[in-house]
């Protein structure tokens, strides 16, 4: 299993496969929502993972701003979950969101799928504000994280 930062438009277009099936295909999400001009923005960077050279994860990172970063898009495909996929994918993007750390520290926001609320806790998450919404037909909240650089 290994997951990298997205260097080219051919992985960036395996991120966007990986996310049509997840979110459009298995979740109903509409399709014209799903690929968004964020996707294409200079400073947005994408993560892809594989395991066993199979296409399994992906998400994105949003810089906000110096210190505070968003992370979205996280999508694993139905086979790989359970394999620790979603896990690598996220430890990627947190060493990716240590870029932009101010004084060692990091902010990392997402839009959590209450399904996932276990995983995101898993990796030290915590919901923002006790205020759901639902997003795309999905009940989601807000959590975040901050990261601190080792010394």
């Amino acid at each position: 299993m290994q997951a990298w930062e997205v260097r080219s438009p051919e992985e960036l277009e395996r991120c966007f496969a990986i996310r049509l099936k997840v979110f459009v295909e298995e979740q109903k999400v509409a399709a014209e929502n799903e690929i968004d001009a964020l996707d294409f923005a200079d400073s947005t960077r994408h993560v892809l993972a594989q395991v066993d050279g199979n296409d399994a994860g992906t998400a994105r990172l949003l810089v906000d701003g110096p210190g505070h970063v968003h992370v979205g898009r996280v999508a694993v495909h139905a086979w790989a979950r359970g394999s620790g996929v979603g896990r690598r994918v996220m430890l990627t993007i947190h060493d990716m969101a240590m870029d932009y750390a101010v004084s060692g520290v990091v902010r990392l926001e997402l839009s959590a799928q209450e399904a996932a609320f276990g995983f995101y806790r898993s990796l030290g998450y915590e919901i923002t504000t006790g205020e759901r919404y639902l997003d795309e037909g999905i009940w989601h909240q807000d959590m975040h994280l901050e990261l601190r650089r080792a010394e």
